[in-house]
């Protein structure tokens, strides 16, 4: 017979977001008796807002573990705090640095400003080692393609994060880095054996477990050469509990990446992926949105736990595992009130000088040129001089559209400034047709060409661009504002300068690397062709 105290705190194994910025009602009913909320750039709207949340939060727990309050604030372009915390660079920014105590540095303000805001646990670092040119999620999310460097970076975003009394995750086991899907639209597959996932997968995860991580983050991709059932890792016993627990001897939670993403809710139901994930050897099982499957989840571990499918000493060992993690995560918290309390940290650090002008400088340090085969740099050019920049970027009108194109005039003002004469444009990432004629009518007439391109392999169309711009014979820079991979798809005449992001912090440091105000100093974390 089981115990009803064990049944009910099953929710205890399952955490959700949530909608809008303050808790109503139905958010109460949501969150009641759960691990805790994962919140997103959606429920943030202020430093002020967010604490009143976050407290709001607090309060549904009166107990002395408190709720777990995560959040995905990997610095570049994972940010959720963008609108007023500190966007610090890209990890692969950190990776062309090549210097630990930077990575350690901008870890700890993102650290500095979860604490203040009264949020306990990030899902970062991500320790997947990005050896494809062409995964379409991974990227510069990732500290590069080489393994050893990758784990020294990793180690030193939880230095960072613990030194802020923030918990850390590694993300996303057994490794995301190789595919060539994003699981939130289909289920990537690798046919890695554990040979290879010793030798370079599975380093920076190791190295984090020694390092001391709270938590390992769970891949929805499947590797069949481990499992031949072909389920998601993040649904394989073999992969969470012989791979990550028996042979690496990782002890702390283990957690699902959302259930809620196609590589696992195409195939299977909250109930259904909830009790394979715990069965396998996740503690904490996560739905980002929608809180009423989180609700089935729980429904399921409930029927799983009578029928036998999930065994009382695995929630057991589940339940005291996250337990563990809210009660470190509760505890700092109260240390953080106190310095609150005490003038010594706040709300004024979110977003604040100090934290702005060091991320700027680490953009500054990340900076790489990549190649320079006609001397361009620093971009000369007489007062007056037409300068033609264009941005590509994804078409539309979405909130990630609107927000390029803000952004791109950060280049544009930096020109002017300097005196050049600047028309800019922003294009979609496959230019066609009259908008192909207006880009290449406007490249005309100038006398230097920026193309700021991303994500090339994944849109060559872009490639093609630039090519024809490289035939006007003008001179040609290339930023490439996320992977550096586009170097390798963009004419060998051109310039090509990497800031591995496209937020204003990154966009500013390559227009003074353009400009001579700053010189190049990144080294490529990747193997670019």
């Amino acid at each position: 017979m089981l115990s009803a105290s064990l049944t009910g705190r099953l929710g205890g194994l399952v955490m959700t977001g949530f909608p809008g910025v303050d808790i109503d009602d139905d958010t109460l009913s949501q969150l009641k008796n759960l691990a805790g909320a994962i919140l997103f750039k959606h429920n943030l709207r202020s430093a002020a807002q967010t604490r009143s949340l976050t407290d709001a939060l607090r309060e549904l727990h009166q107990e002395e573990l408190g709720p777990l309050i995560a959040i995905d604030q990997e610095g570049g372009t994972v940010s959720r705090l963008a609108d007023f915390g500190t966007t610090t660079p890209s990890a692969m920014a950190l990776g062309a640095i090549a210097d630990e105590t930077v990575t350690q540095a901008m870890y700890g303000i993102i650290g500095q400003e979860l604490a203040a805001l009264g949020v306990s646990w990030d899902f970062a670092p991500v320790a997947d080692v990005n050896s494809n040119p062409q995964n379409p999620v991974i990227g510069v999310r990732s500290f590069g393609s080489r393994p050893a460097e990758v784990a020294a970076h990793v180690n030193a975003a939880v230095r960072g994060l613990h030194g802020a009394g923030v918990a850390a995750t590694a993300k996303h086991f057994p490794g995301h880095g190789d595919t060539f899907v994003d699981s939130h639209v289909g289920l990537p597959a690798l046919d890695h054996g554990i040979d290879r996932l010793r030798e370079f997968e599975l380093v920076p995860f190791a190295a984090a477990i020694a390092g001391g991580v709270d938590a390992i983050m769970t891949a929805h991709i499947t590797l069949r050469a481990i499992d031949a059932a072909a389920v998601p890792a993040t649904l394989s016993r073999a992969l969470l509990t012989g791979v990550l627990r028996e042979e690496l001897g990782f002890d702390g939670v283990v957690c699902t990446d959302c259930m809620e993403m196609d590589a696992i809710a195409a195939t299977y139901s909250a109930e259904e992926a909830a009790v394979m994930a715990v069965a396998a050897g996740a503690d904490l099982v996560l739905f980002s949105h929608g809180a009423d499957k989180a609700r089935r989840a729980v429904d399921g571990l409930e029927r799983a736990l009578q029928d036998g499918r999930v065994t009382g000493e695995q929630v057991d060992r589940s339940l005291a595992r996250v337990d563990a993690l809210r009660a470190r995560c509760s505890a700092q918290q109260r240390l953080a009130g106190d310095r609150r309390a005490a003038h010594l940290d706040g709300l004024t650090a979110v977003g604040g000088a100090a934290h702005q002008s060091a991320a700027l400088e680490a953009a500054r340090k990340a900076i790489t040129l990549i190649r320079d085969p006609n001397g361009l740099l620093p971009l000369r050019f007489e007062a007056g001089d037409r300068v033609f920049v264009v941005r590509f970027c994804s078409g539309g009108h979405t909130p990630v559209e609107d927000k390029a194109a803000r952004h791109q005039t950060v280049i544009g003002k930096a020109l002017a400034a300097a005196g050049a004469r600047v028309q800019e444009q922003v294009r979609t990432f496959d230019p066609a047709g009259h908008e192909y004629k207006q880009l290449l009518m406007a490249a005309g007439s100038a006398q230097s060409i920026i193309a700021i391109t991303a994500r090339v392999r994944q849109h060559p169309l872009q490639a093609r661009a630039v090519g024809d711009l490289a035939l006007l014979g003008k001179p040609l820079i290339a930023i490439a504002a996320r992977e550096p991979y586009d170097a390798s798809m963009l004419p060998g005449s051109a310039t090509v300068v990497a800031s591995y992001g496209d937020d204003p912090l990154a966009l500013q440091a390559a227009s003074e690397a353009l400009l001579g105000v700053i010189r190049t100093r990144g080294k490529l974390p990747v193997e670019v062709a």
